[in-house]
């Protein structure tokens, strides 16, 4: 992700104006991709105005190219060169950055390749350190013999600096290139700038770099200096944004200071359609285009075009060889174009849409798919078969079915719901007619006259159900116009002599079915089969699926035996029970429960035995209190208490488990988690208090006493009190105690939540030598396979040790420098100790 999107959201409010301090965090770093947009040049810019709180309005820069530069890690670039500016401390020329690219002049003429420019930013300094480049196939270094120093950190309203800064190049047998320069840095202002890209809180840096060329000849004996004109740079700077809100570069040129060049933060310049749009357009609709603009684009102004974004349509095949505008919008934002498809377009499926804009001139990217361009529909609609046919039957009727087009089929002039289809069924009589749509418009077939005769037909109930020995009467009702019928009722497929009737008793069990007549078309018609059934009485059978007796807010199940299409009525002490309706029933109060059951035919049977239940009382519900904080540090507890009910067991516990042997109203919680109670009465019902959370914090991390000459240090965050041999040694609170007693030494490191952890301790034994005497390097560092421990003294005993402590590796070295293997040990912060000093390694 570029740096400056994801700082974009800084600068999309205006803040209030406020004094701001620029530190090391608003410096380039390794992995920074810092974008630019060059202004048009402007004589007439007011830079020199500047001062506390001051209001700097150049909102109405003329946005011009973009550029890019990034900056990488030094070990990226060349083994040489990552040897040369190794960031270690012992290094001279450490750098921890670069980037692409030299200033050096006539580089053009030295036949430099793949150069790289090399800075370092600290705490207080940011700095050019030197440069790398190929001469002649070689990878070579070139150091400045004094740093360049951009700036010393931290920046504030009133800083000024002064460094020199010089280097050499040497092409042997040809030439010697020298250069020294002079930076003078001044903090003359702060307040609020505004740019195309908004406002921001700055300080203002004034540069000025004074600069001379040496060049020797070697093969003329000839050498000369070059005074460079004075060059000025002036800086607006701001958190975050880690390249200059604005900056103007000036020359003094015959006495005069010219600008040469305007720079400013902004976005990167993009420009994207947002789709979407339909799956077809039609010559002359219209339709809005949506885009996506970012970075500035310039607004009207003196010998300034506005910005025009335009909308483009391509030809039939996609290009844009010679796009046709559709719509255009004066604009500097994301927007949305109102656009008109030609009326003399031709057909065609390939067809997309991008935006461009004017100034500055970008192309944006197009849709992204192709877009079709079409004409109005064909509605055509036929019968599949005849279009006249007997109820019962259907009529089939086909639209033409084309990819893309909607269809909406109408009776009589009247939409159908949910005929959208190409096909439709049809079971009424009616006139027809289907309207196709596609995005061009919506067309109209002619009509297809349907014509669905009906059939005799009587409505009969789909069952009977009478007790046994009793007979159930079975009609059906006779519709309204149908005369001149006859009816022939069978049983199980046996015809019942003698009826002929709408209507028939029967007493048997079975299929009853009618069959209709008409006695003047001898069309028939048969009803539906009608299940006649004969039921005994049910019998109710009364049983409990659980105790009968149990706690309040428990329940037992009772049933009886399921009765097919049977109703159920539920009594308490003979009272019925509203809503109990079903086979079953969840008893939760006290009493006699009893049921009775009704069949389908309405025989209903004597209610059961009863079944008599008990509900027993709970305890009252228990409340946990803590005696003091519920967040402790690792080793500590807090007392939890509960209030005892008489007659009751207590039980703890801990996430759910319970605690072996906590019984009692008192339990000390040395562990996290969250803890609760339960108590049980004499008939067996228990009542659970709330969940109380208790949080054990973890230990910190046993700290591990470094040395570099006679400081002892820790790395572990936090509060400290170091000791010696056990006694506190007054003010020593820092994370670095310089020691001039022999003795061993502790340290006490409190981390952030107040939990404390002492180290093991170290032995201190002066040596009569100065601190400096003692140096040692390690690198490289991180490392993956191995890395070379380096001192001015012989080291002796190494020991390696892991994160925890742990004893990896024990090795002896001869000299003064000696190599440790790390392949294959897992990746981590480890611990190197020598007879003299200590020294953290991370293993990659």
């Amino acid at each position: 992700m570029r740096f400056s999107t994801l700082l974009l959201t800084l600068s999309t409010t205006l803040l209030a104006s406020a004094q701001i301090t620029i530190d090391q965090g608003d410096m380039p770093h390794a992995g920074d991709e810092l974008l630019r947009t060059t202004a048009a040049n402007n004589p007439f810019l007011n830079y020199n105005a500047t001062g506390p709180a001051h209001v700097w309005d150049f909102g109405g820069l003329v946005a011009g190219a973009q550029n890019e530069q990034e900056f990488f890690s030094v070990n990226s670039t060349n083994v040489i060169y990552a040897l040369a500016y190794a960031d270690v401390f012992f290094n001279s020329n450490r750098a921890n950055h670069a980037t692409d690219g030299v200033d050096i002049p006539f580089s053009d003429l030295l036949q430099i390749e793949d150069p790289y420019t090399f800075f370092y930013r600290s705490g207080s300094t940011y700095k050019k350190v030197g440069y790398g480049a190929d001469l002649a196939g070689i990878p070579i270094p070139i150091t400045l013999s004094q740093h360049d120093v951009i700036y010393e950190l931290p920046l504030n309203y009133g800083n000024t600096s002064t460094s020199a800064s010089s280097y050499q190049i040497s092409v042997p047998n040809l030439a010697h290139y020298g250069y020294q320069q002079t930076r003078t840095n001044t903090v003359d202002g702060w307040g609020v700038i505004t740019t195309p890209a908004g406002s921001f809180d700055v300080l203002r840096v004034k540069t000025t770099i004074a600069g001379r060329d040496t060049i020797n000849v070697d093969t003329l004996s000839l050498g000369f200096a070059i005074e460079r004109p004075l060059l000025t740079e002036y800086k607006w700077l701001a958190h975050g944004y880690r390249v200059p809100i604005l900056q103007i570069t000036t020359n003094r040129i015959l006495g005069l200071e010219v600008i040469t060049e305007v720079t400013y933060y902004d976005e990167p310049r993009t420009l994207a359609i947002t789709p979407p749009f339909g799956p077809q357009l039609c010559p002359g609709a219209t339709l809005q285009v949506p885009y996506t603009a970012t970075g500035t684009f310039n607004q009207a102004g003196f010998l300034v075009q506005a910005n025009v974004f335009r909308a483009q349509l391509s030809d039939a095949n996609g290009s844009f060889g010679s796009p046709t505008v559709i719509g255009s919008v004066t604009s500097t934002t994301s927007g949305t174009i109102n656009a008109t498809i030609p009326s003399n377009l031709p057909m065609g499926n390939g067809y997309r849409i991008r935006v461009v804009a004017t100034n500055p001139a970008i192309t944006g990217t197009d849709n992204g798919v192709d877009l079709t361009i079409g004409s109005a529909p064909m509605a055509l609609v036929e019968a599949i078969g005849p279009a006249t046919v007997c109820a019962g039957n259907t009529v089939m009727l086909q639209a033409n079915d084309v990819t893309g087009h909607t269809y909406q089929w109408t009776v009589d002039g009247e939409e159908l719901t949910g005929a959208t289809n190409a096909f439709l069924d049809v079971s009424a009589s009616g006139n027809y007619a289907v309207n196709v749509t596609n995005s061009c418009g919506t067309t109209t077939s002619a009509q297809v006259t349907v014509t669905i005769n009906a059939l005799p037909q009587h409505a009969v109930p789909a069952s009977a159900a009478t007790c046994a020995g009793t007979a159930v009467n079975v009609a059906a009702e006779n519709l309204s116009g149908q005369a001149d019928l006859t009816y022939v009722w069978t049983l199980n497929g046996e015809v019942l002599d003698g009826v002929n009737a709408a209507a028939v008793d029967v007493t048997e069990a079975g299929d009853l079915q009618l069959l209709i007549t008409n006695d003047q078309t001898g069309c028939s018609y048969s009803t539906s089969v009608i299940q006649v059934s004969v039921e005994a009485l049910p019998t109710a059978d009364l049983t409990a699926a659980g105790d009968v007796m149990f706690c309040a807010g428990g329940s037992v199940l009772l049933s009886t035996p399921a009765v097919a299409d049977a109703t159920y009525s539920w009594y308490l002490d003979g009272e019925p029970i509203n809503g109990a309706e079903n086979e079953a029933f969840n008893a939760d109060a006290s009493g006699t429960y009893t049921v009775s059951i009704t069949s389908a035919t309405g025989c209903t049977s004597l209610p059961s035995a009863g079944i008599a239940v008990q509900v027993e009382a709970l305890p009252m519900q228990p409340e946990i209190a803590a005696t003091g904080a519920t967040t402790v540090c690792a080793g500590g507890s807090v007392e939890l208490n509960v209030t005892d009910q008489p007659g009751t067991m207590i039980q703890w516990y801990l996430d759910g488990e319970p605690i072996a042997g906590a019984e009692t109203g008192t339990l000390q919680a040395t562990a996290s988690g969250a803890y609760s109670v339960v108590l049980m009465n004499d008939a067996g019902c228990t009542a659970a208090s709330s969940e109380l959370a208790v949080n054990v914090l973890d230990a910190p991390e046993v700290p591990v006493i470094m040395q570099t000459g006679d400081v002892l240090f820790v790395t572990e965050p936090g509060t400290y009190q170091w000791y010696l041999e056990g006694v506190a040694i007054d003010g020593a609170t820092e994370a670095e105690l310089a020691v001039n007693e022999n003795g061993n030494y502790t340290v006490l490191v409190t981390d952030a939540n107040g939990c404390s952890v002492l180290s093991e301790p170290r032995f201190y034994l002066t040596t009569g030598l100065a601190a400096t005497d003692r140096t040692i390097g390690l690198f490289p560092n991180p490392a993956s396979t191995h890395t070379t421990l380096v001192s001015n003294t012989p080291l002796g005993n190494i020991t390696l040790h892991d994160g925890t402590g742990r004893l990896v590796r024990t090795e002896r070295a001869t000299g003064t420098q000696h190599i440790i293997s790390v392949e294959g040990m897992p990746p981590g912060v480890y611990t190197i100790r020598t007879e003299a000093m200590t020294v953290r390694l991370v293993v990659e």
